[in-house]
């Protein structure tokens, strides 16, 4: 099977959307959205990172549109290295990744990616918190977990905070394939849940929901100095082992669905959460 290599090249920051438009060949903030990776694929091995990658360009060519261009270059390339440039709404970077499209890889399509053309603003903002699950709540049984668990996508589109509410009321024992992010592992993982009215407990998920400000993935860890006690010499000792992670606060008013106003959003500083139980 061919194995791609991978190459970050030079990354360049992107502090405002601003820059974000006017970094990007060709401009826009349009791309297509990694949401799934699989396993010791092309794109696996080309370090590809589900939800917060979106592929924006193959060598000189901006993919800007939802056409039949990425899919005609992939099958172009086949077994040959392409150049790609991904935006990471993580880090609100671009880099160069050099990656080998390949159909005897041993899994499922060129890259083994799961895709779907968006625009990456505003990307981080659309997710929902998993809190407070329930025992034996459908909620528990799909495998999701308090506090850690981040629900950023489904098999539906979900552009604005009460579309993932409306897919769940929509669709009342009936299974729902989500996209769940641990800020545990740091990884993203797929999974099925089904929304049950009659579960035996609150709701149709047995799960609090937090969205808004406070509700966001946590920034990633970052790396500070811990300064010792000066010596003689009139220095201080200066440790970069240690590790910050800034928390987010979780507080916030918890209301129930049918009292859930979605009328006029809330100040970007509230956050809004809504119980599924």
């Amino acid at each position: 099977a061919v194995v791609s290599t991978q190459s970050t090249g030079t990354q360049t920051n992107l502090s405002a959307m601003g820059g974000q438009q006017s970094s990007i060949p060709g401009g826009g903030s349009e791309g297509y959205h990694v949401l799934r990776v699989q396993d010791n694929s092309p794109g696996f091995s080309a370090g590809l990172e589900p939800f917060f990658d979106f592929i924006v360009a193959i060598g000189n060519t901006r993919l800007d549109q939802d056409n039949e261009t990425f899919k005609d270059l992939l099958k172009a390339n086949i077994n040959k290295h392409m150049q790609m440039t991904i935006y990471s709404s993580k880090t609100q970077q671009l880099r160069e990744i050099s990656i080998v499209p390949s159909n005897v890889w041993g899994g499922q399509g060129l890259l083994g990616i799961s895709i779907r053309f968006c625009s990456f603003e505003g990307a981080t903002e659309n997710v929902w918190h998993v809190l407070d699950v329930q025992s034996n709540s459908p909620a528990a049984v799909a495998g999701l977990h308090s506090d850690t668990d981040y629900i950023i996508g489904s098999d539906q589109v979900l552009n604005e905070r009460d579309d993932f509410f409306t897919l769940v009321e929509t669709s009342d024992g009936q299974p729902v394939k989500v996209y769940v992010y641990s800020s545990l592992t740091d990884g993203v993982r797929e999974l099925s849940i089904t929304p049950n009215s009659k579960w035996g407990g609150e709701g149709m998920l047995g799960c609090d929901i937090g969205y808004g400000y406070l509700h966001r993935i946590p920034t990633p860890e970052v790396a500070v100095e811990t300064v010792g006690p000066v010596g003689s010499d009139g220095f201080a000792d200066v440790s970069l082992d240690k590790k910050y992670t800034p928390m987010q606060t979780q507080a916030g008013a918890t209301s129930g669905m049918a009292n859930l106003n979605l009328a006029s959003p809330p100040p970007s500083t509230t956050p809004l959460n809504a119980r599924l139980r």
